[in-house]
């Protein structure tokens, strides 16, 4: 009778002496040929690119924080500097952010909210979600706003028609914008329409335009940063020299924009540089590079340039505003007083003029 205890117990015993040998030889894995070798290191550099991933989502995790109120008055959200703020399920607030430094915002099933960004956000992304009864104040450009299924009543407000970057939007009827810190709702416009495509809507050639976004390879959006041009078009004829170059100094506006919406206020002025050498009785770039020296601390070109604007177009407020502007950051409070009443004569209702008046009169008077 065959025992095949014995010859189980044998064939243990064999390939207990093989897997020995086999590692005393270094062969333990068995030998490796280049596809596995290959394959080995994908999967070692994809380990690597998981936990790299996993700490971001953690550092990321950390610098979000969620905020709920419910209740009258006022947030001020400037404690938060350094956070990715979400603001979920809140009801009759009103939030402040009165300087720079947060990383982010986003508004998730928000209503009877109003918000008030004086400062700019570090990403310069604003999101809203399921929100309704919604009021969004922008002092500061902002490079991308996300809104999804916000069926009514949800106004953005941007101080400047310049600080208007991308928007990207679905399913939101009620998602409309306004330009100025002047009028009512009646001035806005609505843009956001019910569906289930996402929208892209941007300024461009001086017009604002809402066009579905088409996506590549991986879903990637290819519309970024202008409209879609339609396929059935023809070619524009060539233009006349001073068409050309009006159009040349109109790209290089848009550039520039792109740039300080990014807080790039040094290639921004570069680009502004470009747009008025083609264009130099642009008043808007004049004061959008008086701008750009403001930010960056060099008062004395800011005043320049602010002065320049109100010469090829004294009916701009922003000229006379950042004259005034720039005359307060160099402490000539006094001089500074009578540019900005201009400024107020061409935009009455515009808050930031009344408070950099009020500003400038305490401050005058505090030095006489």
């Amino acid at each position: 009778m065959t025992n095949y205890r014995a010859w189980d117990r044998k064939a243990d015993e064999l390939c207990r002496e093989a897997e020995e040998e086999e590692e005393a030889l270094g062969l333990s894995d068995g030998p490796k040929g280049p596809p596995t070798v290959q394959a080995e290191k994908e999967l070692h550099s994809l380990g690597a690119h998981s936990k790299q991933r996993n700490d971001f989502i953690a550092w990321q995790h950390e610098r979000e924080i969620t905020l709920t109120h419910s209740q009258d008055g006022t947030v001020d959200l400037s404690e938060y500097k350094g956070k990715a703020i979400r603001l979920k399920g809140c009801k009759a607030v009103k939030y402040v952010v009165p300087c720079g430094g947060v990383l982010k915002l986003m508004l998730d099933s928000c209503s009877d909210v109003q918000l008030h960004l004086q400062g700019s956000l570090v990403t310069s992304t604003l999101e809203l979600y399921k929100c309704q009864q919604v009021e969004v104040t922008l002092d500061q450009p902002l490079g991308t706003l996300q809104v999804d299924e916000c069926a009514k009543d949800l106004l953005v407000r941007f101080a400047e028609r310049d600080f208007f970057g991308k928007a990207y939007h679905q399913n939101s009827p009620g998602f409309a914008i306004a330009f100025g810190l002047t009028g009512g709702a009646a001035s806005s416009q609505t843009i956001g329409r019910e569906g289930a495509y996402q929208l892209m809507s941007c300024i461009a050639e001086g017009s604002l335009h809402t066009e579905p976004v088409r996506r590549g390879e991986g879903e990637f959006p290819l519309d970024l940063g202008r409209a879609a041009k339609r396929q059935d078009q023809p070619e524009p004829e060539a233009l006349p020299a001073a068409e050309e170059r009006q159009k040349e100094a109109e790209r290089q506006r848009i550039a520039g924009n792109e740039m300080f919406r990014a807080s790039d206020f040094a290639q921004a002025a570069a680009l502004y540089t470009l747009a008025l050498e083609m264009a130099p009785d642009m008043g808007s770039v004049w004061a959008n590079r008086a701008q750009c020296w403001l930010k960056l601390g060099d008062h004395e070109k800011a005043l320049a340039d602010a002065k320049k604007c109100t010469e090829v177009e004294p009916t701009n407020p922003k000229g006379w505003f950042r004259q005034g502007m720039s005359l307060h950051a160099m402490q000539r409070y006094a001089e500074a007083i009578p540019l900005l009443l201009e400024a107020e004569k061409l935009e009455p209702s515009n808050r930031q003029i009344q408070d950099a008046i009020k500003m400038a009169q305490m401050k005058a008077r505090n030095t006489a």
